[in-house]
């Protein structure tokens, strides 16, 4: 699968996950494929047709894009507050420890 590079500003990521929940009239398009791709794509489409099959792989793939960037924008406010909660955790558990016997 084609992965992007680095990730997409957050005001990108949330017009693509606006535009996949609406429905707009189909427009036509063109789009270069291989032979071997077309004549794999045409014996899985089958009755529904190569268009409902790319159309169908392209949205799943744009929702991949929106979840890895939200995934990778969680996991760097995650890190940038990690030394802070690491240091709290270490304050709690520190309170919670066993008082030392005489």
């Amino acid at each position: 699968m084609y992965e992007p590079r680095g990730t997409l500003p957050p005001k990108r990521v949330a017009e693509v996950q606006r535009l996949l929940r609406t429905s707009e009239k189909k427009a036509k398009t063109s789009v270069s494929l291989s032979g071997e791709l077309l004549r794999a794509a045409d014996l899985i489409a089958g009755t529904e047709g190569r268009s409902a099959l790319v159309e169908r792989a392209v949205r799943r793939y744009l929702k991949a894009v929106v979840r890895r960037n939200r995934h990778l924008h969680d996991l760097a406010a995650i890190d940038a507050a990690a030394e802070r909660t690491n240091r709290e955790s270490d304050d709690l558990l520190a309170i919670q420890a066993w008082p030392d016997q005489p």
